[in-house]
């Protein structure tokens, strides 16, 4: 068997995959069945947390311990090496991008618009 796919999913991927399902939804059954290896940080776990109990998003208590429990026992946890500072416009962004270098992802799977401009 050949190496597994070292990605890193964002918050946004993860919360749609919770919430509207869809091609996000898809990412999370490939991490959860063991088809590619999540990486994730202290600061994105954070962030996740934070981010699945907004009002806005209306997530039941027992779904947020889910995301949140699926998150931390189907990722592999790194420790960022080092502080990044790539992305001016949104510094918060610059997370996804110390855990990836730190775990030497492959890709990183994301909607966020600062990310997704470092592509192209």
């Amino acid at each position: 068997m050949g190496k597994k796919t070292k990605v890193v999913i964002d918050t946004n991927v993860m919360v749609s995959a919770f919430g509207w399902r869809g091609k996000p939804e898809e990412v999370v059954r490939l991490v959860t069945k063991g088809d590619v290896t999540n990486y994730t940080s202290f600061e994105m776990l954070a962030e996740l947390r934070e981010v699945v109990s907004y009002p806005k998003l209306n997530f039941p208590e027992t779904l947020q311990a889910e995301i949140m429990e699926t998150i931390f026992f189907e990722s592999s946890l790194v420790h960022v090496n080092e502080p990044l500072n790539v992305i001016a416009d949104d510094p918060e962004d610059n997370k996804v991008l110390e855990c990836a270098v730190s775990a030497d992802a492959d890709f990183i799977i994301s909607g966020d618009k600062h990310l997704l401009n470092l592509y192209s």
